[in-house]
């Protein structure tokens, strides 16, 4: 039998069939249908769209609160460094306007407390080895006593006041009331020679010269 024969006998029963079937609607293979179970599971989890833009706006908020943190970091920082200088300058300020407010009393005051009477005080040059060192002595000679060198009250206190300021001159001043706090000699007019208390200046030799002349 011939291959032609074969097909024309087949040929009535395919017809038939293709006629009777139900027709089917072909879906493009780029079109995706989400199955409930894939709806159900994005409700849980999300989907991906979200995740990335909820990770998107965690970076960004990761980031701005960084800048938020160094940023008050840097403010924090400037306030206390302003703070340091404007407390060093009070302190500052301060210490100078107590070096200012000593006087010729408070220099009485602190000869008294350390020895129980207001002694005569004086400077005086010393040559030792080439080299030339000023005092300031602590002499033996009591407010009221017979060689005190001061008619009065008043002339002591002057001539306090002019020591005075030669030391806040030479910024001497706070050398010289810790070495009257710390020494435990003592004036002594009984003796020969009389014995005085002396307190040493730092000073260069061009101030030496200055105060001695």
């Amino acid at each position: 039998m011939k291959i032609s024969a074969i097909i024309l006998l087949f040929l009535p029963a395919v017809t038939a069939f293709v006629a009777t079937s139900t027709p089917r609607r072909i879906i493009p293979a780029t079109v995706l249908q989400s199955s409930p179970f894939d709806e159900f599971l994005g409700s849980i989890f999300g989907k991906d769209e979200d995740n990335d833009e909820s990770s998107s706006r965690n970076k960004g908020s990761d980031t701005n609160d960084e800048e938020i943190d160094i940023s008050s970091f840097q403010q924090e920082l400037a306030k206390r460094q302003e703070q340091q200088i404007a407390d060093d300058l009070d302190n500052t300020v301060a210490s100078k306007e107590e070096e200012e407010e000593f006087d010729g009393y408070m220099m009485r005051d602190a000869i008294y407390n350390k020895f129980g009477e207001c002694f005569d005080v004086d400077f005086n040059k010393v040559d030792s080895y080439g080299f030339r060192s000023v005092y300031l002595n602590i002499m033996p000679f009591r407010l009221g006593g017979k060689r005190f060198r001061h008619k009065t009250e008043l002339d002591y206190l002057c001539h306090l006041q002019a020591v005075v300021e030669i030391l806040q001159k030479y910024n001497q001043l706070d050398y010289v009331l810790a070495q009257l706090e710390e020494t435990n000699k003592k004036p002594r007019a009984g003796t020969s020679p009389l014995i005085a208390v002396p307190l040493r200046l730092d000073l260069t030799e061009e101030q030496v010269n200055q105060i001695m002349g």
